[in-house]
């Protein structure tokens, strides 16, 4: 009996091991497709001169599609109003993060958001 439960508990340290770097690997690929998106987001948003609705809305299926819940993603732009060439678009995208990890071997907390900031030269023309 002290076998079995030795070798039960033993299982459950090298799921953990063998899981934890799966999981930070899944994570680092959410951090990743945010990022992207930002990017993404940035690049379009230049030839409108502004973060429309329908960019939006496009960016949101995309992070859906990876598991992230619509009213969980933040949008934001550094101006809501159309700039005219050469002046600078920020775009931001806040997504909570996942928690996946059964255990954490950092001394230090993880972040709860996924960030993204992207920043590039308006191309909107009149």
């Amino acid at each position: 009996m002290k076998a079995t439960v030795l070798r039960a508990l033993f299982m459950w340290l090298v799921l953990f091991i063998v899981l934890q770097p799966m999981f930070t690997y899944i994570d680092y690929l959410l951090d990743l497709q945010v990022k992207a998106n930002t990017s993404y987001l940035a690049q379009k948003a230049a030839v409108e001169g502004a973060v429309t609705p329908t960019l939006k809305n496009e960016v949101i299926q995309h992070l859906q599609a990876v598991g992230f819940r619509e009213p969980d993603i933040e949008i934001t732009s550094g101006t809501s109003a159309v700039q005219e060439r050469s002046s600078r678009l920020d775009v931001y995208i806040k997504a909570p993060r996942i928690h996946m990890f059964p255990y954490n071997f950092s001394s230090g907390s993880t972040p709860g958001y996924y960030y993204g900031h992207g920043s590039i030269m308006s191309e909107y023309l009149d």
